[in-house]
């Protein structure tokens, strides 16, 4: 099956049926075209196909079918086929923080903030004795935060529209406004 992309709009806040007002995330559908089929050393195809995301770049990605003929190369990708109240599967890049502290990338306490206790934000003993003399692969430390891929399930649709290609599910979706979302 291949994804849809979208592009994330922004974030809203829409009431439901009973009332009750919720945030939503509204994103629009993505043209794509199937651009080529690749041979896996498994046997299996490989359909590439290109979103126009309207930057000069164009965004391909390439998703394994059991039957490549029903996706020619030069076919459009046709819109899903979604109801409010369905829950999806949401894939985006998170928004990139930078370089971080410890206490700002794993949420690490700190320690007290006067009394001259000359330990604020820093992430504490790291490394240990003699043996094995090193710090151990996977210690949370300082480092880059964010722009990473984030996988949601469970999402509710809380609208679609084919005519319009407009999608708003329920809750936040990774990444910026303008980021590519995959479903």
């Amino acid at each position: 099956m291949i994804r849809n992309a979208f592009i994330k709009v922004g974030m809203t806040s829409a009431f439901t049926e009973a009332g009750e007002a919720q945030g939503v995330t509204v994103l629009r559908l993505q043209p794509a075209k199937v651009v080529r089929h690749e041979s896996l050393h498994d046997g299996s195809t490989l359909v590439v196909v290109e979103y126009d995301t309207g930057v000069k770049k164009k965004t391909t990605r390439g998703w394994t079918v059991d039957n490549a003929a029903d996706f020619p190369v030069g076919s459009t990708v046709t819109s899903p086929n979604l109801n409010a109240g369905q829950l999806l599967k949401l894939t985006g890049i998170s928004k990139g923080k930078g370089f971080q502290d410890a206490v700002t990338r794993h949420g690490f306490a700190g320690g007290p903030a006067s009394h001259g206790s000359r330990f604020h934000r820093a992430p504490g003993s790291v490394g240990m004795r003699t043996e094995p003399g090193r710090t151990p692969k996977g210690k949370r430390l300082p480092g880059h935060h964010g722009d990473a891929q984030v996988t949601l399930r469970k999402v509710e649709v809380a609208y679609w529209s084919s005519e319009e290609s407009i999608l708003a599910v329920v809750g936040g979706v990774p990444g910026p406004r303008g980021g590519l979302v995959f479903i």
